[in-house]
């Protein structure tokens, strides 16, 4: 089978022919109709995440169709539309059966990440993991549901409990903040959408934002907006430093983006005095990926794509993402 391979941490993916991968009980092996490209992807091809192996296969957003199945599978079927769920969380530990497996105390790997993923014809993966794709959503959405809608879902509707009549800022709107607008608008919530770039602002604003702020380093923190919840999906060192000025006393603020080694420089006077809640947000679970599918089927969200790309063009997709030229996401299409 084709797939795209890291090599070498900093370098190109490269086209090769591996072996089709055989199912072992309890396993699908999907054909990948789609696979979404992420900012974990840049992590993973820096090198930045330390547990990658080489040589390793990236993508985690994967949708497609069960070509196969192993011993003791009954569901999916052969054929069968499916989503990749891509945490290989035990089920068992405090956090699992609390509701929290991204952050599984005997996590055994992600897809695309420690296991090799979706930039491939075919990929292996538990059948446990394998999601039914609802009639009327295509591929591209279903792979983008995994991670880019069903992350903001977590932090906005799981850790954040946004309710409907409060106000979200939505901090960042590329491919993450871009859906955070649109879930944020499905629990009845007043958004306002911030970025540097006009474009995104543009579609934020079609995707229902009620506000939108061009911001600038010279203009950052903003004065005079107050939310009850902030989503940050950049994470940076200055988008960091003027979140909590967007708060009202006692908001919210969910973090989704981050960088190895970049630390918060907050005043911690700010967030004892004001009752600042901080929510660090993993991925999403399960329940919560099905769920995104679910309000895709319904119309009550769409996904946001901006780019198609093949197989062979992966690089093109990471360069135009590395670039921040995107508005949506990047979709390899297989």
């Amino acid at each position: 089978m084709r797939a795209m391979v890291l090599e070498s941490f900093g370098a190109p993916l490269q086209l090769r022919e591996l072996p089709e991968p055989a199912p072992g009980p309890g396993d699908a092996i999907v054909r990948v109709q789609a696979c979404g490209v992420c900012a974990s992807d840049l992590k993973i091809t820096s090198g930045a995440l330390t547990r990658t192996p080489l040589p390793h296969v990236p993508g985690h957003e994967i949708a497609g169709v069960v070509a196969a199945v192993g011993p003791g599978v009954t569901s999916p079927r052969v054929g069968d539309r499916v989503a990749c769920y891509f945490y290989l969380s035990c089920g068992n530990c405090i956090n699992c059966r609390s509701g929290r497996g991204t952050v599984c105390l005997a996590l055994a790997g992600r897809i695309g990440f420690e296991i090799d993923g979706g930039l491939a014809e075919l990929v292996r993966i538990p059948a446990a993991l394998c999601l039914p794709v609802p009639d009327g959503v295509p591929p591209e959405a279903a792979a983008v549901a995994m991670d880019a809608i069903a992350t903001p879902y977590h932090a906005i509707v799981t850790r954040g409990r946004l309710a409907a009549g409060e106000t979200a800022a939505i901090v960042g709107v590329g491919g993450l903040g871009l859906h955070g607008v649109e879930l944020a608008r499905a629990v009845g919530a007043r958004v306002i959408a911030i970025d540097v770039d006009e474009g995104r602002l543009a579609l934020a604003r079609e995707l229902g934002a009620d506000l939108t702020v061009l911001s600038s380093p010279a203009g950052w923190p903003l004065n005079g907006l107050l939310a009850d919840f902030v989503l940050d999906t950049a994470s940076t060192a200055q988008t960091l430093l003027g979140d909590v000025a967007l708060l009202r006393p006692g908001g919210r603020l969910a973090l989704i983006g981050y960088k190895p080694g970049l630390g918060a420089d907050w005043d911690t006077a700010d967030l004892v005095l004001n009752e600042i809640t901080v929510l660090p947000s993993r991925a999403a679970g399960r329940e919560e990926c099905e769920r995104v599918l679910d309000l895709l089927a319904m119309g009550r969200i769409r996904a946001v794509i901006d780019r198609r790309y093949a197989l062979i063009d992966v690089n093109r997709a990471l360069d135009a993402l590395r670039g921040g030229k995107l508005n949506g996401r990047a979709v390899v299409t297989i």
